[in-house]
C-alpha cells in the first residue's frame, strides 16, 4: 500500500490556510451566527433610526419601554426558523422555499406584532396623537422598519449563502472508502439533497481487487491499496469509511491524512448528520453509533423536567378534549354510526402493554378477520369525519389521557401493536430499542414521515425514532411540539 503521498511532508503544501469547503456543523453554525445578527442589526438599528428622528438617545429605558416587541423579534424570529427548518441544508441550497419561508416569518412577526400592539396597549389612540402633536414618529415605526429590514436583510444574507457557500469550489471533495451498499445509500443521500455542499470525487474498493467500474454515475477509483495516493491526486477534504473492515496497514493510512488534515467519518455518522436518521441496516460493527450511549449528569433533571411538561401539555389538552368531545363525538356518530371511541393494545415503554385511546377515524369492522393490518395513507376503511380528524390529529386527543397516566409522553416514538412489534424485531435491527422511552403522542418520525403500510416503512421511522432517542433533550422536545402545531395547523396529518 503507498503511503507517499500522506507521509512526505511536501505532501501538506495542497492543504491551504484557508477555504470554503465547510463541513455540515460549519455551514449550520455559520447560519445561525449571520441570522442572529442581523436580527439583533435590525432591531437596534430601527431604534436607532426612531431615537434619531425622535431626538431621543438610545438607552436602557427606551430598550424597557420597547421590551415587548423586542422580545417578539429577538425571541420569535429565531424560533421561527428552527420551527421552518431553515437549518435544513437541502431547503437551505433552494431559493424558492428558503425565499418563501422569510417572507412568511416576516408576515407572521407582523401578526404577532399587532395582536401584541392591540392587546398589551394601554392607551394606542392617545399615543398616536401625542405623536403627531409633537412632530415625532409614532414608536410603532420602529418595529415595523425592524421587521421590513429584517426580511430584508435575511433575503440578501440566505441568497448571498446560495450564491457563495453553494458555488462549486465550496464543494468538500468527499472519497468513500467501500463500494458496497452502504456506499451506495450513502452516495445517493447525498445526489438526491447536499450536491451543492459535496463532491463525491470516487469510490475506494475496501478489498485488494476492485470488483466493478462504477456506482451510478460516480467511478470507482481503486482498491483500498490506493488510497493514500487517491487522497493526495484527488485533493480529497473528507474520507468516509464505509466498509465494515479496516486493514492495520488502511488504518495507518487513515491516521496519516487525518494528521494532514483531512476529516476522516463513518458512514452511518455523515448519514445522520445529512438526514436526521440512523442508517440502521447499515451500522455493521459499528453498532454503537446507532444507540445513545453516553450519559450526561442532568438526565435526571431532564427525566422531571420531561415529566412536568408532559403533565402541563396533558392537562391543556384534556381541557381542549372536553370543550370539543361533544362536537366531535356527533360528528363521528353521524358519518359512521357506532362508538366515538376506540381502545387499542399497545406495547409501550420498556415492553409494558397498554390500551391507548382514540377518536374512532375506520369503520366499527375495519378488521373482520381480527388480524391486525397496517394503516395506509389513503386507507379505504377510514370515514369521511375521520379522514379530517386524521389529518388535524384530532384523532390522537383522546390520549391525553394516556399522557397524565404516565403510559405515554408528549415526544416520543408513536406506540406500535404488540402484533407488529414481534413480527419487525425480527427483520429489523435495533427495533426494541425504541422502548427504552415512554412512547409519544407525536415524535420526531411523525413529523418527518407519515403512515408506515410495509417492513420498509417500519424501517424508515425506526431510523428517526432512533435519532430522537440519541439527541433526545427538552429543547428537542420543543422543536418537535411546534413543528406539530405547524402540521396541525396546515393539516398535513395522515
Amino acid at each position: 500500500m503507498s503511503r507517499r503521498a500522506v507521509v512526505n511532508p511536501a505532501s501538506r503544501t495542497h492543504q491551504m490556510p484557508f477555504h470554503l469547503r465547510l463541513e455540515i456543523s460549519e455551514r449550520r453554525l455559520l447560519l445561525r451566527i449571520g441570522d442572529l445578527a442581523l436580527t439583533a442589526i435590525a432591531v437596534f438599528g430601527a431604534l436607532w433610526v426612531w431615537a434619531r428622528l425622535a431626538n431621543r438617545s438610545l438607552d436602557i429605558g427606551l430598550i424597557q419601554e420597547q421590551v415587548g416587541w423586542v422580545a417578539l423579534i429577538g425571541i420569535g424570529w429565531p424560533f421561527w426558523l428552527m420551527l421552518a427548518d431553515m437549518y435544513n441544508l437541502r431547503l437551505v441550497a433552494r431559493i424558492g422555499p428558503s425565499m418563501r419561508r422569510i417572507l412568511l416569518g416576516g408576515l407572521a412577526l407582523l401578526f404577532g406584532y399587532l395582536i401584541l400592539f392591540f392587546v398589551l396597549s394601554r392607551a394606542p389612540v392617545t399615543g398616536m396623537l401625542a405623536a403627531i402633536e409633537t412632530g415625532a414618529p409614532p414608536l410603532r415605526f420602529a418595529p415595523a422598519l425592524a421587521i421590513v429590514a429584517l426580511v430584508t436583510f435575511m433575503v440578501i444574507w440566505r441568497l448571498a449563502y446560495i450564491r457563495v457557500l453553494g458555488a462549486p469550489h465550496t464543494r468538500r471533495r468527499l472519497l468513500i472508502v467501500g463500494a458496497g451498499q452502504a456506499g451506495s445509500t450513502l452516495s445517493h443521500v447525498i445526489l438526491k439533497g447536499h450536491s451543492p455542499y459535496y463532491e463525491i470525487v470516487g469510490f475506494v474498493d475496501d478489498g485488494p481487487q476492485v470488483h466493478r467500474d462504477q456506482i451510478g454515475n460516480i467511478p470507482v477509483i481503486g482498491s483500498i491499496d490506493r488510497l493514500g495516493d487517491v487522497v493526495w491526486e484527488r485533493r480529497i477534504d473528507e474520507i468516509v469509511i464505509a466498509s465494515g473492515e479496516v486493514s492495520g496497514e488502511a488504518l495507518q493510512v487513515l491516521m496519516d491524512c487525518y494528521e494532514n488534515g483531512v476529516t476522516i467519518t463513518p458512514m452511518p455518522l455523515l448519514y445522520e448528520r445529512l438526514t436526521g436518521k440512523i442508517a440502521v441496516e447499515h451500522v455493521g460493527s459499528q453498532w454503537y453509533v446507532a444507540l445513545p450511549l453516553q450519559s450526561r449528569p442532568t438526565r435526571t433533571a431532564e427525566a422531571v423536567i420531561k415529566r412536568l411538561l408532559d403533565l402541563v401539555g396533558g392537562l391543556a389538552l384534556t381541557v381542549a378534549l372536553l370543550i370539543l368531545l361533544p362536537f366531535l363525538a356527533l360528528a363521528i356518530w353521524i358519518d359512521s354510526p357506532g362508538p366515538v371511541f376506540y381502545r387499542q393494545q399497545r406495547v409501550g415503554w420498556r415492553g409494558r402493554p397498554f390500551t391507548v385511546l382514540k377518536f374512532r377515524s375506520m369503520a366499527p369492522d375495519a378488521e373482520p378477520d381480527g388480524e391486525a393490518q397496517w394503516a395506509a395513507k389513503d386507507d379505504p376503511r377510514v370515514t369521511r369525519v375521520g379522514r379530517l380528524l386524521r389529518r388535524t390529529r384530532l384523532d390522537e386527543l383522546p390520549q391525553a389521557l394516556n399522557v397524565l397516566r404516565g403510559e405515554m409522553s408528549l415526544v416520543g416514538p408513536r406506540p406500535e401493536r404488540p402484533e407488529f412489534v414481534e413480527r419487525l424485531q425480527q427483520v429489523i435491527p435495533f427495533y426494541r430499542v425504541r422502548l427504552a422511552v415512554k412512547p409519544g403522542l407525536t415524535g420526531w418520525a411523525q413529523i418527518n414521515y407519515g403512515y408506515g403500510d410495509s417492513v420498509e416503512a417500519a424501517l424508515t421511522k425506526l431510523q428517526y425514532d432512533l435519532y430522537y432517542l440519541k439527541h433526545q433533550s427538552f429543547w428537542f422536545d420543543l422543536l418537535i411540539l411546534a413543528r406539530t402545531v405547524h402540521v396541525v395547523l396546515r393539516m398535513k396529518g395522515q
